[in-house]
């Protein structure tokens, strides 16, 4: 393992750094001399500029047993230095590595930029962090002269990956990578319970908000509406079942302020209130049209084209009165009425004639429906069929057109 730290010009007197975490105790005049004394590395690395080496380079190397590298960096005056020290930080990292870090010397970015590089590393190279310890020298002074507590920030790093799922979620609406670091949450407190049974159910209630989440995701991925509107349907009550659980957990605080987010998010989302049929499946055409829109704010374009052209199926069935909207057969079957029916309205204006539906002639704004069937289904196939064709489209221009395509089926009542 590898023990990274910075060193500064400062006056380091000796004292003795605690680290509660391990019951340690380790008289030094450097804070990387006790972090060695603590984690065993096989190497430390100390990132310095010319005039700290020179001040302090010769007393740290003999106050430790393990071989000591120096590693020149700027006094990180801009942010050009700045990035500088990180991509030396990173040169001295390999994929997978198991390091550690001591961010208590250096100048005062070296802790910030310390904690933004070992998360930056274990996320991009799956570095394994072991630590990050920081002595608070002033605290000590405070609380118990002569004794410097070190602690271990790592678990910070699980911040880091909230902001990181809840970036995603906020731009996509995917919350598969939120529910993973609940169950995370929900087996440390397993763990932690042991064998307390109330405090097991409660936490278990940690689980089913994880899979809610992970569900209506898939759902939302694969186009699955009905999925997608059950899943939400128990969201709410999900959530208020698992917030005693999450008040458990200090690491889980940033989970918590999202919650009503998330809720907010997905709940127009959820299944139609009424038990009536016909007003229920209105109800569902209405909260499709609305996933339609919500995968369009999040530029889900595949999912969007694909669940449109579907709902105008459906909403010309409901039409018609048909009202098992999910049979395959009958879907197929007007999906072709309304493939004819357009190539026919097409010809009648190519001829400049007036054009009489046959099958569809009670259908309320039955011209508007025919005129976007068939560029909407082509801009469904054009990306469904990955641009396998002569004439594919740019994606720029699919964009544009599904977004106008969009805005006509505003138009049709329910």
């Amino acid at each position: 393992m590898k023990l990274l730290t910075f060193l500064g010009t400062g006056k380091y007197e000796e004292t003795i750094y605690v680290l509660r975490e391990h019951e340690r105790e380790q008289a030094a005049r450097y804070a990387p001399v006790a972090s060695c004394a603590f984690l065993q590395p096989s190497e430390l690395i100390v990132f310095a500029t010319e005039d700290a080496e020179s001040a302090h380079g010769n007393a740290l190397r003999s106050s430790v047993t393990v071989p000591v590298t120096f590693v020149p960096i700027p006094l990180g005056k801009d942010e050009r230095e700045l990035w500088q020290i990180f991509a030396s930080i990173a040169a001295n990292v390999r994929p997978r590595d198991e390091v550690a870090f001591d961010i208590t010397h250096g100048l005062r970015s070296s802790p910030l930029l310390g904690l933004f590089a070992a998360a930056f590393l274990r996320a991009g190279l799956e570095v394994n962090v072991r630590a990050i310890l920081y002595g608070a020298y002033d605290v000590g002074k405070i609380i118990s002269p002569g004794k410097t507590p070190m602690f271990d920030l790592s678990p910070m790093l699980g911040l880091l990956e909230w902001a990181s799922a809840a970036d995603r979620f906020n731009r996509t609406g995917d919350a598969r990578y939120l529910a993973t670091l609940v169950e995370k949450q929900r087996n440390t407190l397993a763990r932690a319970a042991q064998g307390d049974h109330a405090a097991l159910e409660q936490i278990g209630a940690l689980g089913n908000l994880a899979s809610t989440l992970s569900k209506i995701s898939e759902g939302l991925r694969l186009i699955r509406p009905h999925q997608v509107m059950d899943q939400v349907a128990g969201l709410s009550e999900r959530v208020e079942r698992a917030r005693p659980a999450l008040e458990r957990a200090a690491t889980a605080q940033p989970f918590q302020l999202l919650l009503d987010r998330v809720i907010e998010t997905y709940q127009p989302l959820a299944s139609p209130s009424s038990t009536e049929p016909h007003v229920r499946l209105r109800q569902t055409l209405e909260i499709e049209r609305c996933l339609i829109h919500w995968y369009a704010e999040r530029e889900l374009w595949v999912q969007a084209v694909s669940l449109a052209r579907e709902w105008l199926v459906s909403w010309v069935m409901v039409q018609l009165g048909i009202v098992n909207i999910t049979q395959r057969d009958m879907r197929e079957r007007i999906s072709n009425v309304l493939g004819n029916e357009a190539n026919d309205w097409v010809k009648a204006r190519q001829a400049h004639q007036p054009f009489e539906s046959i099958f569809l002639a009670n259908l309320p704004n039955v011209e508007q429906v025919l005129e976007l069937w068939k560029p909407l289904t082509d801009a469904r196939n054009d990306v469904l069929h990955a641009g396998m064709r002569s004439d594919p489209r740019k994606p720029e221009d699919l964009i544009e057109q599904i977004k106008e395509h969009i805005k006509t089926l505003d138009t049709l009542a329910l």
